[in-house]
């Protein structure tokens, strides 16, 4: 039974490892300096390897309408997540130019990658289900580079082609192996090399989000409707939507997972340095993810054992 402590014992390691991260550049062990290239490694080497050895040859993604079922839906719970902190946004006070886009964007866009991973890796281990949150995430990189980052600088100017990233290119080659067969030609060898890689990604990319983290907190003065209004959108009122899917559409028990775990994620790191290159108002991305990732700590086991009962997966 997956109750809140079962899920908070796995949760809680993520934290921690982020925590780690977070000493390590207070320790100067891991310096800023590093950083780009360590995600660099992970993103583009290390992430890859991990997405081949959990998508290729599973059973769960091998035709084309669950994968495409799966990236439609990560496409548009990410997008209503953002139109709904927009027009949230308001309450408190902020309008355009003063923060109201990149509100929405942080609130809209959960931390889908490295923070998902390692609690669907510990709580569902069996390989379908990661394979299909790598599907999952075809969508939601595609919202975050139209939706999200077109948010702020207008659609027009919207950089979509940067969501043909390494990982994406990594899992739509994965899925033309499985979707042609020819995923029974990669050798046992390989598959062990690249778990043995794979495996290296998620703690490396945690370890930085946490550093970065320890960068950003109070440089900014805290603005205590933005810290307040963050949390109700990201951890309450939008993971419903990831739930209503879950709970009244026909879809695979692997994605009903994928959903509710998504749906409990805080804000994205990544929306600080969408922020700061796409026009957006830093600040109010840093409290976002901040304030998200403390309440986090408490919301999302609270959040995934509620939403696994519910659903009965």
């Amino acid at each position: 039974m997956l109750d809140f402590a079962t899920i908070l014992t796995v949760v809680l390691p993520v934290y921690l490892t982020m925590a780690t991260g977070a000493a390590a550049r207070k320790l100067r062990i891991l310096p800023a300096e590093a950083d780009a290239g360590l995600m660099r490694l992970a993103v583009t080497i290390l992430t890859p390897c991990l997405i081949l050895e959990r998508v290729v040859g599973n059973e769960a993604v091998m035709s084309p309408l669950p994968v495409l079922i799966a990236a439609s839906l990560g496409f548009g719970l990410v997008s209503l997540g953002i139109a709904l902190s927009f027009f949230a946004a308001p309450l408190i006070g902020l309008r355009r130019h003063e923060g109201r886009r990149t509100f929405a964007v942080s609130c809209g866009l959960q931390n889908y990658g490295f923070v998902a991973i390692p609690i669907v890796t510990a709580l569902f281990p069996e390989k379908g289900t990661l394979g299909v949150m790598f599907t999952f995430t075809l969508g939601v990189e595609l919202a975050c580079w139209t939706a999200g980052v077109g948010l702020l600088t207008g659609l027009g100017k919207a950089p979509w082609k940067l969501a043909l990233n390494p990982p994406v290119i990594t899992i739509l080659g994965s899925l033309m192996l499985n979707f042609t067969g020819l995923h029974v030609y990669i050798p046992e060898v390989a598959h062990l090399t690249l778990g043995m890689m794979g495996a290296c990604a998620v703690p490396l990319a945690v370890m930085i989000i946490g550093a970065s983290i320890a960068d950003i907190w109070g440089q900014e003065k805290m603005r205590w409707s933005i810290a307040v209004l963050a949390p109700v959108l990201r951890q309450l009122i939008i993971p419903l939507a990831f739930l209503a899917a879950a709970y009244y559409l026909p879809l695979e028990t692997e994605l009903k997972r994928i959903l509710i775990v998504q749906g409990a994620m805080p804000s994205a790191v990544f929306s600080i340095m969408i922020a700061r290159h796409y026009g957006g108002h830093a600040p109010t991305a840093v409290q976002c993810v901040l304030s998200t990732t403390v309440v986090s700590l408490i919301t999302a086991p609270a959040l995934i054992a509620w939403a696994l009962k519910v659903v009965g997966v």
